[in-house]
C-alpha cells in the first residue's frame, strides 16, 4: 500500500515537516538521472566503507532499519555487498518508488516502506538502525533520536546517526547566505557549489546535492554535547564518532573539545575551495543489563541460567543482545553479555571475515566459554587485544557436549569465514555425549530437572543423531527411578556414591597426594582404551568437526580439573587425544605442562574452592599457552 501524506496524518504526534516532504517530491535527495545510474553507482562503490564503524555491524541475515532511506543508496548497499536483511522506510513516495525499482533492478531483497518515523511501530525491534542526514531535517530532532534508540533498536544493538554540526556547519551556510545577500542568482550559487563539490558528474546528482544543501528549507544543527544527554536517558552508550574519526573514547570531555574546532576546520576547507558540510556521525549501543541479587546464588552455586533459550537442535542457545550482572560463587558478580548474534561477546561479527584478519572460530563448554568470568577477562577476548589482526570468535556453550557443540558448528559457525577452528573439550564430556539428558534446574522452583539434549548414536561406523527436535519440557528429576538416572551424566548409582565418599574421606586426611603419588588416578575410565564406546564416539564426532572444516586445521586443547595440576593424574586423556593428530589437519594442544609449571600459584587459576571453572588467572594462563602452542604450530606467525 502506498502511504500518501495529507493535511490529516500530520497530527500532533509526529514532528516530521510537511513543506520538507514537498521539498523532496520534486527531487529527493541523492537521485541520479536514472535507475541504470544509480544501480552502477551502487555496483562501482561500496560506500558503506565510509563508515568503518558499520561494515562490522552487519552480516547475512542481520535485521537493519534504516530511517530517511530516500532513494535507497544506502539500505540497497548493505544488503548488496553485506546479505543484511534491511528495511528503508521515508515518509516521501517518490524517494520510495525510485529505491524500489533500483532494488528490482539489482534482484535485491530489500524491503521499502512509505512511513513518518514518528509515527513508525515496528512489529519487532532491529539490530542495526541507521539514519544519516535526516533527523536534522524534522521540527525536533531530540525527539527524533530518542524514538530511534527506545522504539527501534533491540538491546545490545547499534544505531549509527549522521547530522548537521553546530559548528562545523556554519562556515558554509554563511558564505552562501552572504551570495544570496549579494543578490546572486541561483545559477551563480549551482556553479559555486560545483566547483566546490566537482567529483559530482551526473547533472541531476548533483542538482539534488545543491538543493538538499543549500535550497533547504529547514535544518537544525546538533553537536556530541547536545546527543549525549538524550543517549543516556534512552538507555544508549555512545561508542564512536567521526569527529574522533571513529577511534576508541578515551575521554568524552577531550571529545567534546575536539569538536569546538570544528568551524576552523570548516573555514579552512572553504578557502581552499574543498566542499566540507560540517556533517557528523555516532555510534550508539543500547544498553541491556538485568542485574541479579547475588541472594539468586549463594554458597551453593544454583546457576539458573537466564540468559539462556530452547533450541530445537542445539538443545539451548543464548539468549541475543542481552547483558546480565550475576553473581559469583563465593561473593562478587561478573558480567555476562551476549551479541546480536546469539554469541558471548561485546563485538559483532560479519560473516566474511576481513582479508587482513586471521579468525579463529572457539568451540568447547563453561570451561572455555568463561564461566563466572566476565568477557573481558576470557582468554579468547585477551587473544584478540594482545595481537592485532586477530579475530576470536568465541562459540562456547556452558553445559553442553561435544556433540552439542558439533551440532552448534553445523548450525550456526560454519556461516562465518574462519581460518582455524579451536576445539575445547571438558574431559567430563566424554560422558555428556553419551546422554539424552543433563541435570539443570528450574530457575522458579530451584528444583534439580532433567534438561533434554541431542545425541548421536555411532551405528556402523556413521553418526545417527537422535532426540531431534530436543524437547522443550524439563521433567523434575526423580533421585529413585534408577532407569532415569542412568540417562543422565550425573548418575547416581550406589557405587559412583561410594566413590565420591571414598575421595571426600581421602582428602580430608590429606591421604589423597600420598596415594596418587604410588598409583594415579584415574577418573575417567573412558579414556583407557581407544576401543571404548564411549572414546569411540567422541573420536568420531572430532572427525566430524574435521570433515565440515574442509580443508581448515582443527585444534583440540583438552581441558582439566584442577586435580589435574594438584595431584598426579593418570594422562590417558591425552594420549586419546593426541592420536586424533595423525597428519590429516587435526592437531592436539597439552596445556597441562603450562599449569603444572606454576607450581602452588596453578591453583589460583580455578575458582575452588567455590567452584571448578577457570579463573581470571586461569584464562590469562590458557591465553599465553594458546598463544606459544598456536605459534610453534605456525597458525600465528613468528
Amino acid at each position: 500500500m502506498v502511504f500518501e501524506y495529507n493535511k490529516q496524518t500530520m497530527k500532533k504526534e509526529t514532528y516530521a515537516n510537511p513543506t520538507v516532504l514537498e521539498f523532496y517530491r520534486s527531487l529527493p535527495f541523492n537521485y541520479r538521472d536514472s535507475v541504470e545510474e544509480q544501480v552502477k553507482a551502487i555496483r562501482s562503490t561500496n560506500a558503506i566503507a565510509t563508515y568503518p564503524v558499520l561494515p562490522p555491524l552487519l552480516g547475512s541475515g542481520v535485521s537493519v532499519l534504516e530511517v530517511g532511506c530516500g532513494t535507497g543508496w544506502l539500505s540497497n548497499s548493505m544488503n548488496f555487498y553485506y546479505q543484511a536483511r534491511v528495511l528503508g522506510i521515508d515518509f516521501n513516495p517518490v524517494a520510495i518508488a525510485r529505491a524500489q525499482k533500483v532494488a528490482r533492478e539489482m534482484k535485491l531483497k530489500t524491503n521499502f516502506q512509505v512511513e513518518d518515523l514518528f509515527l513508525y511501530q515496528p512489529k519487532m525491534p532491529f539490530e542495526v538502525v541507521v539514519s544519516l542526514g535526516v533527523l536534522h531535517h524534522t521540527n525536533n530532532c531530540a525527539a527524533a533520536v530518542q524514538r530511534l534508540c527506545e522504539h527501534f533498536v533491540a538491546p545490545g544493538g547499534h544505531i549509527m546517526v549522521g547530522l548537521y554540526h553546530k559548528y562545523g556547519r556554519q562556515p558554509f551556510l554563511d558564505s552562501f547566505q552572504e551570495m544570496k545577500e549579494r543578490g546572486a542568482t541561483e545559477a551563480e550559487m549551482l556553479a559555486r557549489y560545483r566547483s566546490l563539490h566537482s567529483q559530482l558528474k551526473d547533472e541531476t546528482h548533483l542538482f539534488s546535492w545543491f538543493r538538499d544543501q543549500v535550497l533547504h528549507p529547514h535544518e537544525t544543527q546538533h553537536t556530541v554535547a547536545e546527543m549525549l544527554p538524550i543517549l543516556k536517558e534512552s538507555g544508549m552508550e555512545l561508542v564512536s564518532t567521526s569527529l574522533n574519526r571513529f577511534q576508541p573514547i578515551q575521554s568524552v570531555d577531550q571529545l567534546i573539545a575536539e569538536e569546538s574546532q570544528y568551524e576552523d576546520i570548516a573555514r579552512q576547507r572553504l578557502k581552499e575551495n574543498k566542499y566540507f558540510p560540517g556533517f557528523f556521525v555516532f555510534l550508539a549501543r543500547k544498553v541491556a543489563t538485568r542485574k541479579y541479587s547475588p541472594s539468586l546464588n549463594q554458597a551453593k552455586n544454583q546457576d539458573t541460567k537466564p540468559y539462556i533459550r530452547h533450541h530445537p537442535i542445539i538443545g539451548y542457545e543464548y539468549i541475543p543482545n542481552t547483558e546480565y550482572v550475576l553473581p559469583r560463587p563465593g561473593g562478587g558478580e561478573y558480567t555476562m553479555t551476549i551479541n546480536s548474534a546469539g554469541i558471548r561477546s561485546r563485538r559483532e561479527y560479519p560473516f566474511k571475515k576481513d582479508s587482513h584478519s586471521y579468525r579463529i572460530l572457539v568451540f568447547g563448554d563453561s570451561m572455555s566459554a568463561g564461566q563466572y568470568v566476565s568477557n573481558d577477562h576470557r582468554f579468547s577476548e585477551l587473544l584478540e587485544r594482545r595481537l592485532p589482526g586477530l579475530e576470536v570468535i568465541n562459540f562456547s556453550l556452558e553445559g553442553t557436549g561435544t556433540d552439542q557443540q558439533l551440532l552448534l558448528f553445523e548450525q550456526v559457525g560454519k556461516q562465518y569465514e574462519y581460518d582455524l577452528i579451536l576445539l575445547l573439550p571438558f574431559l567430563q564430556n566424554i560422558r555428556r555425549n553419551m546422554v539424552e539428558f543433563r541435570i539443570g534446574m528450574d530457575p522458579l522452583t530451584k528444583e534439580k530437572v532433567l534438561t533434554p539434549k541431542p545425541r548421536f548414536e555411532l551405528v556402523n561406523g556413521e553418526l545417527v543423531l537422535q532426540n531431534v527436535p530436543v524437547p522443550k519440557e524439563r521433567k523434575p528429576l526423580r533421585k529413585t527411578n534408577e532407569e532415569e538416572l542412568q540417562r543422565t551424566d550425573g548418575y547416581f548409582s550406589f557405587k559412583a556414591s561410594l566413590k565420591k565418599s571414598l575421595n571426600q574421606l581421602a582428602e580430608s586426611s590429606n591421604l589423597k597426594p600420598l596415594l596418587y603419588s604410588l598409583v594415579p588416578r584415574e577418573p575417567f575410565p573412558e579414556y583407557k582404551s581407544s576401543q571404548t564406546k564411549e572414546w569411540q564416539l567422541m573420536a568420531a564426532i572430532l572427525r566430524r568437526f574435521k570433515h565440515l572444516a574442509t580443508d581448515k586445521p582443527l585444534v583440540i586443547v583438552p581441558t582439566f580439573y584442577s586435580s589435574y595440576v594438584k595431584y598426579n593424574m593418570a594422562r590417558n586423556y591425552w594420549q586419546r587425544f593426541n592420536s586424533l593428530a595423525d597428519g590429516t589437519g587435526i592437531y592436539a594442544i597439552d596445556i597441562l605442562p603450562y599449569f603444572k609449571a606454576l607450581g602452588a600459584e596453578a591453583e589460583r587459576c580455578f575458582q575452588e574452592p567455590y567452584d571448578c571453572h577457570f579463573s581470571i588467572h586461569g584464562n590469562f594462563t590458557l591465553a599465553n599457552a594458546l598463544e606459544t602452542e598456536l605459534r610453534r604450530l605456525k597458525f600465528l606467525g613468528r
